[in-house]
């Protein structure tokens, strides 16, 4: 029954997202019908080819390890430098084809400056989450201005996306949880997965699924089993890999789950954490 929705829920501004044309025609060959959109690398159409490392590697750790790699790539490229202009390209984006393009607005706790930010730009582009990254932005979860964009967060009705750094951080963030349970976060890559699952008591707290290269079917299945369909959330962390979508949509294929889990997990569940269903 009824057309099937199908949304990046994780997504950089770069790469073949590298502009609002880009962007709408890449959707429109791959039949997704909506993208989560958050600032990237500037002006880079680069997509990056990505080994299947879940295949060979089954580990929980495996997303700490590979934070080791992303602070080494963005520590040499001084990305997090060019976040503000980024978050202005996609929130234009967003306003070109509000449609398609769901403006994920990336605030730096290191920034004294992050609510004024916030406050200035949910004013100008509306914006639908707010992401955080601890590779980019090395701070702490039990940071003074971390809690302060959780509480502005928490005040505009905005899911907070984030990434975790490390073992530690995550279980720091999962007690933090505990003290916003009206607060809906979505955990990047399911880093942190088994601490979450382990500490935090909030109800609202969803995983992101990107990227394949990453994520492997065994965790999904595991990620079904304990938290269920409802909580996860289909992305593809372009551009880093290619085809990501694609690959993740053959492996939810694959799994023992029924049509409409794999509709809550490809689009209904961020559909209605972002009110758009």
């Amino acid at each position: 029954g009824g057309k099937i929705l199908i949304i990046d829920g994780h997504a950089h501004a770069c790469g073949h997202y590298h502009d609002a044309q880009s962007t709408i025609n890449y959707l429109k060959t791959h039949q997704i019908d909506k993208v989560v959109l958050c600032p990237g690398e500037p002006d880079s159409r680069k997509n990056y080819s990505i080994p299947m490392l879940s295949n060979l590697f089954h580990s929980p750790n495996l997303g700490y390890v590979f934070n080791k790699i992303i602070c080494f790539v963005t520590g040499i490229k001084g990305t997090a430098k060019h976040i503000d202009e980024q978050n202005s390209i996609v929130g234009n984006m967003a306003k070109l084809y509000p449609n398609e393009i769901i403006q994920a607005y990336w605030a730096d706790p290191l920034d004294d400056s992050c609510i004024i930010k916030l406050e200035k730009n949910f004013a100008i582009y509306n914006f639908r989450m707010v992401k955080l990254h601890q590779c980019w932005n090395k701070f702490d979860a039990s940071s003074e201005n971390f809690v302060k964009i959780v509480q502005w967060s928490t005040e505009k009705h905005l899911p907070i996306f984030i990434h975790l750094l490390s073992k530690e951080q995550s279980i720091k963030f999962s007690k933090l949880t505990n003290e916003f349970l009206n607060t809906t976060f979505i955990v990047a890559h399911m880093i942190g997965f088994e601490e979450m699952t382990a500490n935090s008591q909030n109800p609202n707290i969803y995983f992101d699924i990107s990227a394949p290269q990453l994520i492997s079917r065994r965790r999904i299945e595991k990620a079904v089993k304990l938290v269920g369909s409802g909580k996860l959330i289909l992305g593809s962390d372009a551009p880093y890999g290619t085809n990501n979508i694609k690959i993740n949509l053959n492996l939810l294929d694959r799994l023992s789950i029924s049509e409409q889990e794999k509709k809550n997990i490809i689009g209904n569940n961020i559909s209605k954490l972002l009110g758009i269903l």
